[in-house]
């Protein structure tokens, strides 16, 4: 049956982090503009081999994973474990060139580097810190991939000698870990998108590389922020021919979301001088102190990145447990410790510290310890108004939190 660009090609869901997922209504021409934007900065072609390790129902894979590659007659090589042997030798095997990780995997992926590199002899770690320093000073402006090559070739080899660039997005990510793999010649294009707009609306173009910002509109999106504050901050909103056609049976929801053609995407954020992207976190988790600032949980989390226990996060305490009260909110960090791992006096301080480093309207007042790991979407983002409820059914407000 012959379609048109306008006939409806897919309903994707939402993730769902704040609440009920919504059926985002996907045309042909979302898809192939998504397609032409993409590959206008990072094109496939015949020879490109695309390493699959998502799941192909995730927008990001759906796009890079499958419509792309196809379009442009790419490979892809499909592998549906995580499991790490198995995908350093899919890199080493298959001589990947490009792939897409979550957050957390990256993160993950650049703990094991971290922990191979310091098992090294100490001559060897000279060597290599040497050779990152050398890459790091010839790269400073854009990446030369091929000198990268010769001046880390093992580092490249393990990665099967033929990758351009790591693709992460769909959560916050510490800029620490895309400079991380930058000085290794291994360049991470950071983007920021919605499924209600495809796959990616920015991405870092690496002219220069930018490790602080989600990067710049893609060819055919404008974006522009609405209501802005002193500090340029305000909520995103995004006009491209990616954007969907309605949310699935829900005419007041679309009606409130696409505005005169323009998306109102429910995040906060700010362009700077160099026309970057610089996220702050979602409308919705604002917290407005007693002194009358806004602050974001992304924000504040990204001070203690690091932290060693397995996961955690960052609350106004009245939205785990709300009260009637004016002013005086709180924050906190809830805590979920590895297996055995006990919050003693050297973890508390570990907080204390990086707690100390933050403004003073930004501090945490106390933590939360939490027995469970915490409830995520398919794309590892938490979902904080599940987490929020749990604790609120298990824990009383008086006895969970401890002061720090």
């Amino acid at each position: 049956v012959p379609r048109q660009r306008e006939d409806v090609a897919c309903i994707v869901y939402s993730s769902g982090t704040g609440g009920r997922p919504k059926g985002c209504v996907l045309t042909h021409e979302n898809y192939l503009e998504q397609c032409i934007a993409l590959t206008a900065w990072y094109p496939f072609w015949p020879g490109v081999r695309y390493l699959s390790i998502l799941p192909t129902n995730h927008a990001i894979d759906f796009m890079v994973g499958f419509i792309g590659p196809f379009v442009c007659g790419a490979c892809v090589v499909h592998l549906r474990s995580l499991r790490p042997e198995y995908v350093r030798d899919a890199f080493v095997r298959y001589r990947i060139t490009y792939v897409s990780l979550v957050p957390m995997v990256l993160k993950n992926l650049e703990r094991g580097l971290q922990a191979k590199f310091d098992e090294l002899p100490g001559y060897k770690r000279l060597i290599l810190k040497s050779a990152i320093g050398l890459n790091k000073m010839f790269t400073r402006k854009r990446p030369n991939v091929g000198l990268s090559r010769k001046l880390l070739p093992e580092v490249h080899k393990s990665f099967g000698g033929e990758l351009l660039a790591l693709f992460t997005g769909g959560a916050f990510i510490e800029a620490s870990t895309l400079q991380f793999f930058y000085d290794l010649g291994l360049p991470v294009a950071n983007g920021y998108g919605l499924t209600e707009a495809g796959t990616a609306l920015t991405l870092n173009d690496f002219k220069p590389f930018r490790a602080d910002t989600v990067g710049k509109p893609l060819p055919g999106v404008e974006m522009r922020i609405l209501n802005p504050d002193r500090q340029g901050v305000g909520e995103v909103a995004v006009h491209s021919k990616t954007v969907m056609s309605h949310y699935l049976d829900d005419p007041a929801l679309t009606a409130e979301t696409i505005v005169d053609g323009w998306l109102v995407t429910g995040d906060l954020g700010r362009f700077d001088g160099d026309g970057h992207l610089l996220l702050l976190g979602r409308k919705k988790n604002m917290i407005v102190t007693a002194g009358g600032k806004n602050i974001y949980p992304e924000d504040i989390e990204s001070a203690f990145v690091d932290l060693p226990v397995k996961e955690y996060c960052v609350f106004a305490v009245n939205y785990i447990w709300p009260v009637r009260a004016l002013g005086g909110e709180r924050l906190v960090i809830v805590v979920r410790l590895e297996p055995g791992q006990e919050f003693n006096d050297a973890l508390r301080e570990e907080v204390a510290a990086r707690n100390r480093s933050l403004p003073d309207f930004k501090r945490v007042s106390g933590y939360v310890n939490w027995n469970r790991d915490f409830p995520r979407t398919a794309s590892m983002k938490i979902k904080r108004s599940t987490l929020a409820e749990e604790m609120r059914k298990s824990l009383e407000r008086e006895k969970a939190v401890n002061q720090l």
